[in-house]
């Protein structure tokens, strides 16, 4: 499994390389080891730079052309993207940033772990340049103002960056029924959770979908199909492994509630609960 994000940027820098990149890790982190954390030489302008802590390597490859074009309205409908920050009209690098592990038996600890690894070289990266204009997460499918990350970084490495790293969107259909889901938790070998519909409120929803995440990550894998977890007033909440009805080809956790049967995928209608949901500013 490679743990991965994304740096956009209005340009590469080729004064960051790894050696640089090791000191700033270092300074930035104190609890990581000296001794395990190498910077790779050097081979060449269009390489990425590789540096090893223990047996997990990092790799950072700059590519000097777009990744996506709807910056802007990631940034716009994203609750990491303060109001009071100007939204980047358009950039034109980026850096890939991934972490690989070997072998095949990752499980969610080693996934927690390289994540925590990948989060403390993009808040480092981003300490060293001025080029960072967004942090991507392709799994969360959302961005975050490099200054934020960096501060959520230092604030709470190495515990989980449970916002930046899963995006917990609710919305309701426009029948007004609330849904819900996460985006990111298959990042860190553990299932992303749907909710199709709620009898909550958003409010509601969205602590269901954060306790339960939190609780993946302490836990792992640990919710079986047809399991309960627990109650509304009205109804028993039942947690169903099943395809997703927003990623097609996914499995998912999906919370049903009392006798609902779990929703079966409907791929052209995903809409209501995609990005937007709690991420979008009020």
């Amino acid at each position: 499994m490679v743990s991965l994000a994304m740096l956009f940027q209005d340009r590469l820098d080729p004064t960051v390389d790894g050696a640089r990149l090791r000191t700033q890790l270092l300074a930035d982190f104190p609890d990581m080891d000296p001794a395990r954390l190498v910077a790779d030489p050097p081979e060449g302008d269009d390489a990425p730079i590789t540096l090893s802590y223990g047996d997990t390597m990092i790799a950072v490859m700059g590519i000097p052309a777009r990744a996506a074009e709807n910056l802007a309205e990631m940034a716009r409908y994203s609750r990491l993207w303060p109001d009071t920050a100007p939204v980047p009209g358009t950039y034109d690098a980026h850096t890939i940033v991934s972490v690989l592990r070997p072998g095949e038996n990752t499980d969610y600890r080693h996934a927690i772990a390289d994540a925590v690894l990948l989060s403390k070289v993009i808040a480092s990266w981003i300490a060293l340049t001025d080029t960072v204009v967004a942090v991507y997460f392709g799994s969360a499918d959302h961005v975050i103002l490099p200054a934020l990350f960096r501060d959520l970084a230092l604030e709470t490495l190495p515990e989980p960056i449970l916002p930046a790293w899963v995006a917990l969107n609710v919305a309701p259909r426009t029948d007004g029924v609330m849904t819900g889901h996460t985006m990111g938790l298959d990042m860190l070998a553990l299932k992303d959770i749907e909710i199709p519909q709620s009898p909550e409120t958003a409010e509601e929803t969205f602590a269901r979908l954060a306790n339960i995440s939190i609780y993946l990550l302490q836990n792992g894998p640990v919710i079986d199909d047809g399991d309960s977890l627990g109650a509304t007033e009205h109804a028993e909440v039942i947690a169903h492994h099943v395809p997703s009805v927003v990623i097609e080809g996914k499995d998912v956790i999906q919370l049903t509630f009392g006798d609902d049967a779990p929703t079966s995928p409907v791929l052209a209608e995903p809409e209501p609960a995609k990005k937007r949901g709690w991420f979008r500013r009020k």
